[in-house]
């Protein structure tokens, strides 16, 4: 087996683990990305790039954050925003095009599914909006698609309808 770091959280051992450990030079990093590295990724995502102050108020506010690095270089990340009682959304589950299809998203998932197991209420609701032709993995997780014959459809209001 080659090395893998965990870096700046516990070293607790995943079912992943064995997994990413192809790469000997690929830690997990238990902190919030840089204004820098979050932009990066979401340009790389297609998602846009927040103003600056925007992107580092959100990132500071975020409940739990995870970056995966290869050679001090980000290559992943994930968030929990919300309010850390009755609302958890996860957010921002990105991974660098050519680092996709090697279990780098299920790392990421895992880690923030051991802090929602350790900070989530019986009462509390746990979202996300997938990505499309994504939802199959998060279905792997227990995640359940809208609609159903239990609940509507998922909304979203976009910014420029806001005005």
């Amino acid at each position: 087996m080659q090395n893998f770091n965990v870096l700046g959280g516990d070293s607790r051992p995943t079912a992943l683990v064995s997994m990413i450990k192809t790469m000997d030079d690929v830690k997990i990093a238990y902190r919030p990305p840089t204004v820098e590295e979050y932009s990066y990724l979401r340009e790389l995502a297609g998602w846009g790039v927040p103003e600056k102050e925007a992107a580092a108020i959100s990132i500071e506010k975020a409940l739990f954050s995870i970056c995966i690095e290869r050679q001090n270089e980000i290559i992943g990340l994930g968030r929990i925003v919300g309010d850390g009682v009755l609302y958890f959304y996860v957010q921002d589950i990105i991974v660098k095009p050519e680092y996709r299809g090697y279990g780098y998203s299920r790392l990421i998932l895992d880690e923030i599914m051991t802090f929602l197991k350790r900070k989530a209420r019986k009462c509390s609701f746990i979202g996300l909006f997938a990505e499309k032709d994504v939802e199959g993995l998060y279905e792997k997780y227990g995640f359940i698609k809208r609609p159903n014959a239990n609940v509507g459809a998922g909304m979203f209001l976009p910014i420029e309808r806001l005005y």
